[in-house]
Formats: C-alpha cells, structure tokens, sequence
C-alpha cells in the first residue's frame, strides 16, 4: 500500500500509519506559547486550513509531537464533516473524544502517551485573516508585531 505526501511514498503495512507521522502534506497554521510558559487557559491557537479537522490532524500532531511527544488522546467538539472523515481514514493509534466537562467548544485538548498536554484555541478556517492573527497571538500569548 503507498500513500502520497510531501515527502516519498511511504510503503507498508498499517503499522507505519502511526506515529510518528511521515513529513506534513501541508504546514499548520499553529502558535504556541514559549516553552516553560504557563498562563491562561490555552497553550497557543491552531487555524486549520479547512473544515475538515481530521484531515489536517496528522500535520498538527506531526508539529506538536516535538513540544509534547506521541498522542493518545485528543478532546474536541468534532464537527460531522471531521466526523466523516475519521470513518474512512485507517487507524492510527490516536484515541478521539468529544470535549470534556467545561472544555470550550472551541478548545481543542492534546494529550501525549506520558500524560503531557498542550490546549489549542481552535480558530475557524474561514477566520478573517487579521482576526485569526490576532486570536492566534492573544492565545499564544504574543504581542501584536510592531507597526500594527
């Protein structure tokens, strides 16, 4: 079986479907807080490019997995359009659930094999840019660019 990507066809079985991921097929649009950084209640801001989130998971864990390691589990408001997507893709060893108790609807909870986690403003895909700029800095924690 060969997958298309960014880098060279990846070739297999299943097992190689799993973590870690092969190179992203497109870059996140992700900000995190800087590292030892702990304030607020989210931990950066992640603007997907499409509606479709479970298609874009595998690039945002591929940039995430260096701040927190492998996945277990992610926490989210799925919609059905991701919900969908998640039916036909294989399986990749990472657990999907729904949101916790009082987690926003549009928080978005990683969490890695060794119980580290990281909380993600999930800000829509079709966000104006400048408000999406500005949602991703104020999650992250970052000051407006100078001039702005």
């Amino acid at each position: 079986m060969t997958r298309v990507h960014a880098g060279p066809p990846i070739t297999g079985p299943l097992d190689d479907w799993t973590q870690p991921f092969p190179w992203p097929t497109r870059t996140p649009r992700l900000l995190l807080q800087d590292v030892g950084a702990r304030s607020g209640t989210v931990d950066g801001a992640w603007w997907p490019w499409t509606a479709n989130l479970i298609a874009e998971l595998h690039d945002l864990i591929s940039a995430v997995t260096p701040r927190i390691g492998p996945i277990a589990r992610v926490g989210f408001d799925w919609n059905t359009v991701s919900l969908a997507q998640r039916r036909i893709d294989h399986d990749d060893g990472i657990e999907l659930r729904g949101p916790g108790i009082g987690q926003s609807p549009a928080v978005m909870r990683l969490i890695g094999t060794d119980g580290r986690r990281l909380a993600l403003l999930v800000i829509p895909h079709d966000a104006p840019i400048q408000r999406a700029g500005d949602q991703m800095r104020e999650a992250a924690h970052r000051r407006t660019p100078q001039g702005e």
